[in-house]
């Protein structure tokens, strides 16, 4: 075992390589401690099963540096920390988001990105009327579309050869400036053109 690092990391390691060899199904417990030199009692020391490796990697490796950033609001240096982070590792990212079912990946990566995005929001007022919008109903939205926006460019290549930063810019940019993209009077062009011509008359008249 490497003595500079410490063995959560260590554990983590010997967890990632396996993952790139084998299922995550057919991974077990003695295999992750036979790969990281330990015993399998003395992996319980740090973690309850391979789904606490999996949020332990995304908290260390992700949510923790982007977290020191969001502190001093410096949004989208975090934002490109985020998507730097996994593009070093982008081939363990690739398999861990074939995990699926009950503790799946996305599943925990979704409350961790939950999580970012109410530390984004804590400063803004939710005062809303609607009492659906709140902080932790738009931070869970952004979290589901942001990793279903990492999936499409880890998984399923939807962005050719851009680089991370691309991708990144092409997020944050969709994330700020889409919604100025159409203007409201464009947008209610075209909604009158699937109208019936009657009702497409009277809304136009306003």
């Amino acid at each position: 075992m490497d003595q500079k690092k410490t063995v959560h990391e260590t554990i983590a390691d010997a967890f990632k390589e396996l993952m790139m060899k084998r299922d995550f199904e057919k991974i077990t417990v003695k295999m992750i401690a036979a790969q990281a030199g330990i015993t399998r009692s003395r992996f319980y020391n740090y973690f309850q099963d391979k789904y606490e490796i999996l949020e332990w990697i995304i908290r260390h490796q992700i949510s923790e540096k982007v977290s020191i950033l969001i502190e001093k609001e410096m949004y989208m240096e975090a934002l490109r920390l985020m998507f730097s982070c996994i593009e070093e590792d982008k081939p363990f990212f690739t398999k861990a988001f074939r995990i699926h079912g009950q503790n799946g990946f996305e599943e925990i990566l979704g409350q961790e990105f939950t999580n970012l995005f109410v530390q984004v929001y804590k400063s803004v007022s939710f005062d809303f009327p609607n009492k659906v919008i709140t902080r932790e109903n738009t931070a869970g939205y952004q979290a589901l579309a942001l990793i279903m926006y990492l999936r499409l460019w880890v998984c399923d290549g939807r962005y050719g050869d851009a680089s991370w930063d691309e991708v990144c810019d092409a997020y944050i940019f969709m994330l700020t400036q889409s919604n100025s993209m159409i203007s409201p009077k464009n947008l209610l062009e075209a909604i009158t053109e699937k109208l019936p011509h009657p009702l497409r008359h009277l809304l136009g008249s306003h």
